[in-house]
């Protein structure tokens, strides 16, 4: 599944990462990354329906090599598909769905489910 770029981090060395907050309210996600030296790095993630974290040991090479300290997202991802062919609700939240996903060292790699992705 070929992914494009929706967000490009600032150039950092990857030793100066620190950690990230995923914090979700009222239907979005944020989800701050702290890196030394940098003010604290954001993205919002709009109407959230679907999240998964993968821990550093279980990420696969592909979730590594496509979204490296980046955003990237998966046009026409089947499983956005599967997701909403599933959705039950009578009225859906979303008016579309993107995957999108982002690798960060140490913590793993971070998939959502969204209307859309922004940098703050």
């Amino acid at each position: 599944m070929p992914a494009s770029v929706a967000i490009e981090l600032p150039p950092f060395d990857t030793g100066q990462y620190e950690g990230c907050e995923l914090t979700l309210a009222q239907g979005n996600a944020l989800l701050t990354i702290r890196v030394t030296g940098l003010s604290p790095l954001a993205i919002r993630f709009s109407r959230v329906r679907w999240h998964q974290l993968t821990a550093l040991p279980n990420c696969t090479e592909e979730m590594v090599a496509d979204a490296y300290f980046r955003v990237v997202e998966y046009p026409n991802s089947a499983a956005v598909a599967d997701f909403i062919r599933q959705d039950r609700a009578s009225r859906t939240a979303y008016t579309t769905l993107s995957h999108y996903r982002i690798f960060l060292d140490e913590t793993g790699c971070h998939e959502v489910f969204a209307e859309s992705a922004a940098a703050l």
